[in-house]
């Protein structure tokens, strides 16, 4: 009797899930995946399956999505910046040996020369996913004309109605980079159309109409499939893309002279740009790093402390905004300047935080979704998640403490954020974070 039951609980189980994706899903859904695997995926070189589920494709560096965008047609790759960029070490995470965490994918091999690591997308990715067609993008649902009319701050200028942030910010000047340390941890997601990151934002214009750059850790089941941390990086493009050739010139996008060919309206981020590689835009130049691929070790409680350095930078002679990681500054990519038209010339805001989305951020039960480490800011080191050195390079060519300076959380009973020094003359952290739904205070 008991075998049977065992056989009967299988077989129900088998009816539901094939390859990890439910087998209710229709003929012309397991076609429309196919074909969209087949958009996303490029063909490798070499193949490395990691110990933890991911398969990681070495693509040829000259086959990446990138050059499928029409404006990167004839472009011409850099593999490095002209100018090194050197910065200060973070001491704070140095004296306490907060280390840089490896990927997961890398126990199991790496890509050879003149191919780049690509994670790649499998079916139940995309049966699993909110949406096929928007696969790779965030959820939009930005606020209303009037909201973003009577914003008073100009972090509120760009919240989304269904994010919650904790975030160190600088506005009122023109950044041409941001860097720092971010603690990496593994907190809870509630549900799979959520996710939760910490990351550094550098942005132009109000949400509703904005280019930005981004990149961090993220827990993204939706996206993912699982709850693992991974690094990611994100873009968007302002309300209108402006498209030009050569001979008049526009102040406002800080370009070479131009001539104005056509405009393309899009959408701060509802039809452009994407995590990762999901679609053309940005140029990976690194063979060992996997945007998208898991960390193989985030910190613990009281334990050790892992962070990822990562420095976000214009090459203004070059037209690049480049992503570095770690304490050496090595290069991964960049995202050529032409994409944009605000971020042409520079950044009007930039963030340092965290992020956690949720279409129930403002429902009662609120999300359980958690930010940072999942505890509060005041928690401090080996508690909380922190971000150590925090910069700004404005035109100066310096890198600053970023001014004017003002720490926000916007939901302060679920998540917080505080700027914290043990002494009066030491720099301090910024931390973040919090649970999500604790009652009695975020119920």
């Amino acid at each position: 009797m008991l075998l049977l039951l065992l056989l009967s609980a299988a077989l129900l189980f088998s009816s539901q899930m094939v390859d990890g994706t439910p087998n209710s899903v229709s003929l012309d859904e397991e076609l429309l995946a196919e074909k969209k695997l087949k958009l996303l995926n490029r063909p490798a070189v070499k193949s490395i399956q990691s110990e933890d589920g991911d398969i990681v494709d070495c693509v040829d560096l000259y086959k990446q999505p990138a050059f499928d965008h029409p404006l990167l047609k004839d472009h011409t790759i850099q593999m490095r910046p002209h100018v090194e960029i050197y910065g200060e070490r973070d001491e704070a995470a140095a004296r306490v040996e907060a280390r840089v965490p490896s990927q997961a994918w890398q126990r199991s091999g790496s890509c050879p020369d003149g191919t780049i690591p690509i994670l790649r997308i499998q079916k139940h990715h995309l049966l699993n996913a909110a949406s096929m067609e928007d696969y790779g993008r965030k959820p939009w649902h930005g606020m209303s004309e009037h909201q973003t009319r009577t914003s008073h701050l100009s972090l509120d200028a760009g919240v989304e109605g269904l994010h919650a942030y904790g975030v160190l910010m600088a506005s009122g000047f023109s950044y041409v980079g941001a860097k720092a340390s971010i603690n990496v941890w593994n907190p809870h997601v509630g549900g799979d159309d959520e996710f939760t990151t910490a990351q550094i934002w550098l942005r132009n214009g109000p949400y509703n109409s904005s280019d930005s750059i981004e990149a961090g850790w993220i827990v993204d089941p939706g996206l993912y499939g699982d709850r693992r941390t991974r690094f990611f990086v994100y873009w968007t493009v302002n309300l209108f893309v402006l498209i030009f050739l050569s001979s008049t010139y526009f102040p406002w996008t800080f370009a070479r002279p131009t001539r104005l060919v056509s405009i393309e309206q899009t959408d701060s981020g509802r039809t452009t740009g994407c995590f990762n590689l999901l679609c053309a835009g940005f140029v990976q130049t690194n063979p060992h790093v996997a945007l998208g691929a898991a960390f193989a070790s985030t910190s613990r409680r009281d334990g050790q402390q892992y962070r990822i350095p990562l420095n976000l930078w214009l090459d203004s002679d070059n037209e690049k905004w480049w992503l570095m990681f770690g304490d050496d500054d090595v290069a991964v990519g960049y995202w050529p300047s032409s994409l944009f038209a605000g971020l042409r010339g520079a950044a009007t805001l930039a963030l340092f935080g965290g992020d956690v989305y949720s279409p129930r951020i403002h429902e009662k039960p609120h999300t359980t979704t958690a930010m940072g480490s999942g505890d509060f800011a005041s928690y401090h080191w080996g508690t909380a998640c922190w971000i150590g050195q925090p910069r700004i390079k404005d035109y100066s060519g310096e890198y600053k403490y970023p001014y004017p300076f003002g720490t926000r959380s916007t939901q302060t009973d679920c998540y917080s954020a505080e700027n914290y020094a043990e002494m009066l003359w030491t720099e301090p952290l910024f931390y973040f974070g919090g649970p999500g739904r604790n009652l009695p205070y975020c119920e």
